[in-house]
């Protein structure tokens, strides 16, 4: 087929933008400006009954959020007068007829091989002796999924259809269609299923599928992105980390896999992990503000809290959990302030020396750099392990066995509140 490129995503507006949706709606719009084309939005909105205005705008947000933006869009319940002149067409050739208030399309009586050429699976092949006649109309007045997908697949010139497999086994049915209307065949490439990490097939019926799911639990666009171009397609030169404009250039539906695809959330996790570390402090506070606006405190300490574990959130939601203690007194039991290879008594020692020469400490003096070398010169001239002070001192101001380093945490929660704690744990042990 020549000609612009044209391909379409073609949701039906009855649920949320799911991660198999957006990745369909990715891997044409790739195609797509890979090849100078055309990225068609159409709703399949027919099936008013189920239709809400809340899930075209998931739908659009969503892609709209990954920069997937489409040069046109179309809606199939504003196009009635079309179906029904592609419907006088085969009727005209004999080819339809009536039955319980429904139209229906008459396979050919000579039942024949029909054979899909797939992109990615090559060719494959189905008899029409298996199939039943084709429904067109509904009882109701509306096309069915088949009738109003091929006509408008013809109406609006699309070149390539780009799906998932689970459509494959309607494309047959469609190519007698597109075959009673002497129209071109588009070129057909189904994408492999997405898998959970049990290879069972992932279903919008069982666990966080939607793309609205991932965006308010702190994910970013770009991550997503990578993480979708990877489920069946893989980057030439190996390469994880791929703006949009790169997928672009490098797309390829010949790379795409026939194998189910893995949903590894892990997978996704480290590759946000990545885009998250490589935001500048201030974009990563302008991130993190919708989902640490509950935590109230200075905002200096924000600042200082936010830097330090920017290496260390995975999501944007898991950034509370991390800071929350800068900004309220955490809650341990005594017994975590000692290190395995301590004793409380050593703790004791160690907490109250780190006491003693933080309270003599000049404010201007309160900085990693001279905190760092006053504990370690406590540390040798009071004859103690690391363990003794450093941990405890760590646990006293954080409440966790992980977290950054005591200076650190010491130079963010401040001279009056750092000792303020540090008595708290003295407290604990006694």
């Amino acid at each position: 087929m020549e000609g612009k490129v044209r391909v379409r995503f073609a949701p039906s507006p009855t649920g949320p933008l799911h991660v198999g949706g957006a990745r369909t709606a990715l891997f044409n719009y790739l195609y797509a400006k890979h090849a100078g084309g055309v990225f068609v939005l159409r709703f399949e909105d027919t099936d008013t009954e189920r239709n809400e205005s809340v899930f075209e705008e998931s739908i659009t947000d969503g892609l709209k959020w990954l920069g997937l933006n489409w040069d046109e869009d179309h809606y199939q319940s504003k196009r009635a007068d079309v179906y029904r002149r592609y419907l006088e067409k085969l009727t005209s050739q004999g080819l339809t007829y009536e039955q319980d208030g429904g139209v229906y399309f008459k396979l050919p009586a000579e039942p024949r091989v029909v054979v899909v050429d797939d992109i990615i699976r090559g060719k494959v092949e189905f008899n029409s002796k298996n199939f039943d006649d084709i429904v067109l109309m509904k009882k109701t007045g509306t096309p069915t999924f088949n009738f109003a997908n091929v006509v408008d697949d013809i109406d609006m010139s699309i070149t390539h259809v780009i799906r998932g497999e689970d459509h494959l086994s309607n494309t047959p049915k469609h190519i007698l269609l597109y075959e009673a209307f002497a129209a071109p065949i588009p070129r057909f490439a189904h994408l492999p299923l997405l898998l959970n990490l049990d290879r069972s097939k992932m279903s919008k019926r069982t666990g966080d599928t939607a793309v609205d799911d991932y965006r308010r639990a702190g994910y970013l666009p770009e991550a997503m992105l990578n993480f979708l171009a990877q489920l069946g397609w893989s980057d030439p030169d190996g390469q994880d980390f791929l703006p949009l404009d790169e997928l672009v250039k490098k797309f390829s539906l010949e790379r795409v896999q026939k194998a189910g695809a893995v949903f590894d959330l892990q997978r996704l996790n480290h590759l946000n992990q990545h885009y998250l570390m490589r935001k500048s402090l201030d974009e990563y506070i302008e991130l993190a503000k919708p989902f640490i606006a509950h935590l109230s405190g200075d905002e200096l300490m924000g600042r200082f809290a936010l830097a330090l574990i920017q290496d260390r959130a995975q999501t944007l939601s898991e950034i509370p959990g991390l800071i929350e203690y800068f900004f309220k007194t955490p809650d341990y039991e005594a017994n975590l302030l000692v290190f395995k290879k301590s004793s409380p008594e050593q703790t004791g020692k160690g907490l109250n020396a780190t006491l003693t020469v933080l309270e003599a400490l000049e404010d201007t003096d309160w900085n990693q750099v001279k905190l760092q070398q006053i504990l370690d010169e406590t540390l040798s001239a009071e004859g103690l392990q690391p363990g003794d002070m450093f941990w405890p001192v760590r646990v006293a101001l954080s409440g966790e066995e992980g977290s950054p380093s005591p200076v650190e945490l010491l130079e963010a929660l401040g001279k009056t509140e750092s000792i303020s704690r540090i008595k708290t744990a003295i407290n604990k042990l006694v």
